[in-house]
């Protein structure tokens, strides 16, 4: 399908320790490092073409019949591969981060069952450990061994020893180093556990081995006990793990990319460390989207739902730090192979965007050599970016968009002016028979945000307030500004909401009580905590924790305690508006986005004033001056866009109203797979009885003439194509009019092309997964790779063969407004 770009160039701008950031990154998998300097050229060439900003390399298992090619970890070879792609990624303007290991978590062949992870054991009383036995997940050649021991900090500097001697001895050209997802199972101790438990609790844990053992029911003191040794553990994560990853990146000028989820830790303190906290965007979702398809072999009760909850997780640290970027894993699981299209992957970009993400990592692109004939090498989780994938001709616009919103979102300021604490307290005095991990991938059954807690922030999302999370270490680090108001580094906060709970240390409460003598506003939901935390000098604590609780007074409503001090939610969210309220030089910026049926045009409120505002479409690269007394917003489901201040714009904004439609669904012509037929009606092309048709992958060509009363045609036209599977070209008159790739499916139509006889030919492409069918049903193979090789969804052995055909075409309604 021919790509007519009709956007703009929108300048790029670049962080002083970045380069491209507002382009897309993507996870780049290189199967068993079989890679070589050609097919990185081209590759890079073709991912720079296609408006990328930079990739992150992950070593992964090969492919099977490749093993001569496969170059190992670290090798001579591979690090002289490593400095060609960044010096080629440099000449086409790319970026190239790195993983510190291959696949996930980190570990490899150097580290020994003494630095390995290990798990605690009680016999007869005492306590006793050995290794997990976890080995590193996806590893590629030479990568292989046992996950390194994360609460020690010996057996971590080992392991990052390996890449410190390589970076010391030349500084290749990457970016930034990055650390995937925790995902160390069944890890609970390390060798020095108890002298290092004395030293953060004041006490001997080894007196207290019945605390630990796994049991149905604990005593109160068993429980504080536990939560101590949870707390420890997210102590040790934090100051063995993570600090001295962020370390070795600051040593040798690199950024530091961290995905803190999945581990049983604070998270939020663990995404305060590094430069870049990055979360992740993983599962299918259904949208109230008009048209919008949720993959359905998707199991939400099993994996969970992708939530807007989980991306705060890692942007609030950056918004209290005044971290310019926050990343995000775009895009995993998404849906099965072969079947996402870009209307499923915009949606959630926006979403990404809301919850502060600014730096989109696509998940991902596997490499794979030029020559290799469809499918080409694929990874087994996730949407495919790459120059195989069905969407790469229209990626270049997707790509565009993303760029145009990230340039503005990541030179603005977050303008939260509310602060919730996390109950991770709460979450450690609960009985469980190990350590607490946070699993994003499921959130609302991690533990931690419980159904009252979920209820609060779900009311505070629905009265259009905008928060960050806080935990205990950064309560203590808050403090006013000279403007009245709170924070860290970023001084936006007004007031810190400390949700229903049962447990907060003293600590956390003492700090809370000098804040609020300098004028913090706080807000305790229902009642006020019921005991301080930890087991050493409990009594004595919780004397001190009852007396310091008269000081505050708790809130039936909190909706009602946040206008008393007037901080007030905006209006729009009673519209069904999402949005993101940033700052920059020239005063407020708003990223409005509709994800739902509830409002499509009309008059809007925002709390912030303009000066002069102006409307951005991301979409079309276009500005336009608002009426500062009557904001009006034509924004069907499935738009986004800006406002903020602008003074050179001149353009103005005009919503019209096309009153008048031609219904044009019915008696058109098609031309697909050698084929010619004529239609009534419209729908799936899967159901013409064409042979071979329900295999077809490629572009089929929709023509119809109409006529139209030029008369009554006084503003420039609107063509609403309805459901398409899954992206259209349109021409008028031989005239293209563009792309259409996301939902809605309009395209603008200039009054001036319009005849009172009129050609219209729309080409719509498919996805993929079709043409996959054929491939299984031959028993075609191109499932060729190592170690999980090629699963479905549901994590069971991928076979398109056996699933239905997907729905493809021009399936309507067509409506001409005019």
């Amino acid at each position: 399908m021919k790509i007519v770009l009709t956007f703009f160039l929108l300048i790029s701008f670049k962080f002083s320790y970045g380069q491209n950031t507002a382009k897309p990154w993507a996870y780049w998998w290189w199967p068993g490092s079989a890679v070589n300097e050609k097919d990185i050229a081209q590759n890079l060439k073709l991912y720079a073409e296609a408006g990328f900003g930079g990739m992150h390399i992950i070593p992964i298992y090969g492919v099977k019949g490749e093993e001569s090619k496969f170059i190992p970890y670290l090798s001579p070879r591979w690090l002289e591969i490593l400095d060609f792609t960044c010096k080629e990624a440099k000449k086409l303007n790319l970026g190239i981060d790195m993983s510190l290991g291959t696949g996930w978590p980190f570990g490899g062949p150097w580290v020994s069952p003494a630095e390995a992870a290990k798990t605690l054991e009680i016999k007869e009383g005492k306590i006793t450990f050995k290794p997990t036995g976890q080995k590193v997940k996806r590893a590629a050649p030479g990568g292989e061994g046992l996950v390194v021991d994360h609460f020690d900090k010996l057996s971590v500097m080992k392991h990052l020893g390996k890449f410190d001697s390589i970076f010391t001895g030349k500084n290749y050209g990457v970016r930034a180093f990055y650390n995937d997802s925790y995902e160390v199972y069944g890890a609970n101790w390390t060798a020095d556990f108890p002298s290092k438990f004395l030293k953060l609790r004041n006490y001997n844990i080894l007196d207290h081995v019945s605390a630990l053992e796994k049991k149905t029911t604990y005593t109160a003191t068993e429980l504080r006990i536990r939560a101590d040794y949870q707390e420890t553990i997210s102590d040790l994560l934090s100051s063995e793990f993570t600090k001295p990853y962020a370390a070795l990146g600051a040593k040798h000028g690199k950024l530091t990319r961290n995905e803190s989820h999945g581990s049983p830790a604070n998270i939020l303190d663990l995404y305060a460390i590094t430069d870049i906290p990055e979360t992740e965007f993983f599962g299918s979702k259904p949208y109230d989207i008009k048209y919008y398809k949720q993959d359905e072999d998707y199991e939400e009760k099993r994996f969970g739902k992708p939530n807007w909850k989980v991306l705060k997780l890692a942007s609030s640290p950056a918004h209290l730090l005044k971290k310019p970027l926050v990343s995000s894993e775009t895009a995993t699981w998404l849906g099965n192979h072969f079947k996402v299209s870009l209307s499923q992957i915009k949606p959630i970009i926006d979403e990404s965007f809301i919850g502060g993400v600014n730096h989109i990592f696509y998940h991902g692109v596997p490499y794979s050599p030029p020559s290799e004939p469809f499918p080409g090498w694929l990874f087994y989780a996730s949407t495919n970016f790459n120059p195989q994938s069905h969407f790469w001709q229209e990626l270049p616009l997707l790509n565009k968009y993303v760029e145009n919103c990230q340039s503005i979102l990541q030179h603005t300021t977050a303008d939260n002016e509310i602060l919730v604490y996390l109950p991770f307290h709460d979450l450690w005095n609960k009985p469980s028979e190990s350590v607490k991990l946070i699993d994003i991938h499921n959130l609302e059954n991690s533990g931690l945000f419980t159904p009252k807690l979920i209820k609060l922030l779900d009311l505070l999302k629905s009265k259009g307030y905008q928060f960050d999370f806080i935990s205990d270490n950064q309560i203590q680090q808050l403090k006013k500004n000279s403007d009245g108001k709170f924070g860290i580094k970023n001084f936006t906060y007004k007031t810190l909401i400390i949700p229903e709970i049962k447990v907060l240390p003293l600590l956390t409460l003492k700090k809370l009580e000098s804040l609020k003598r300098t004028g913090l506003e706080l807000i305790f939901e229902n009642k006020t905590p019921v005991e301080t935390s930890g087991f050493k000098d409990f009594d004595e604590n919780q004397t001190e924790f009852e007396k310091l609780k008269l000081e505050f007074y708790p809130s039936e409503d909190v909706i009602k305690s946040l206008q008393k001090i007037k901080v007030y939610g905006e209006k729009i969210s009673d519209l069904g508006l999402e949005f993101i309220r940033k700052t920059n030089k020239n005063g407020p910026v708003y990223f409005i986005s509709n994800q739902s049926y509830k409002f499509e045009k009309g008059k809007i409120s925002l709390n912030k004033d303009f000066t002069n505002p102006v409307l951005f479409d991301p979409l079309t690269n276009k500005e336009y001056k608002l009426d500062q007394k009557n904001l009006l917003l034509n924004l069907p489901a499935g738009k986004s866009v800006f406002i903020y201040n602008k003074k050179e714009i001149h353009t103005p904004y005009k919503i019209t109203e096309n009153k008048n439609t031609l219904d044009l669904s019915k008696n058109w012509e098609i031309e697909i797979n050698s084929s010619n037929l004529k239609l009534d009606t419209l729908g799936s092309w899967t159901n013409l009885s064409i042979n071979d048709i329900a295999y077809f992958h490629g572009v089929a060509i929709y023509r119809k003439e109409f006529s139209i009363n030029k008369n009554l045609v006084k503003n420039d036209l609107e063509l609403d194509l309805g459901d398409v599977q899954a992206s259209a070209e349109v021409f008028l008159n031989r005239k293209s009019l563009g792309v259409t790739w996301s939902l809605p499916h309009k395209i603008k139509i200039p009054k001036n092309l319009i005849s009172e006889n009129n050609s219209i030919e729309i080409r719509v492409k498919n996805t993929s997964f079709n043409k996959v069918r054929k491939l299984d049903k031959e028993k075609i193979i191109w499932k060729k790779f190592y170690d999980i090789n090629m699963v479905d969804i549901r994590y069971t052995p991928f076979d398109a063969s056996i699933k239905p055909p997907q729905v493809s075409g021009l399936l309507g309604p067509v409506i001409l407004k005019y």
